[in-house]
């Protein structure tokens, strides 16, 4: 039971520290603006790092992972550490959906006018589209 306590307290820990370490790594950041087509509930982010980390939130609990890239396609290596908290309702469904996209691999549509991604999984998942973070 201790042993479970501690690895909590070190994932929040990491979780807590990872967009400043990621930030400090030049990492680009995305805003969630839909999911499978529908508006997405505020606070949806995500942010690739040039060392292979990925973090973010759903718009409820923050997640930090790592991710392969390749010309046109991510490759996530699930499963990612995610925060825990109580999402309720419509929050709760965007971070199921949120997090089953954001699993195996992933094809990138990059609009370089609009600078808007969509990232469309393998596995059927929602399309997520993501603008780029002020």
């Amino acid at each position: 039971m201790h042993l479970r306590q501690l690895a909590l307290a070190l994932t929040l820990g990491t979780l807590a520290t990872t967009p400043a370490l990621a930030q400090s790594a030049n990492a680009g950041g995305w805003t969630l603006v839909s999911v499978g087509g529908v508006a997405a509930e505020e606070g949806g982010r995500i942010a690739f790092a040039a060392d292979g980390a990925v973090f973010g939130t759903t718009g409820c609990n923050r997640f930090t992972g790592q991710v392969v890239a390749a010309p046109g396609v991510l490759s996530f290596n699930t499963p990612f550490a995610v925060t825990r908290m109580a999402c309720p309702g419509a929050l709760g469904e965007q971070e199921t959906q949120v997090l089953n996209a954001l699993t195996g691999t992933v094809a990138v549509a990059f609009d370089p006018v609009a600078d808007r991604m969509m990232l469309i999984p393998a596995n059927g998942g929602p399309v997520l589209g993501l603008t780029r973070a002020d």
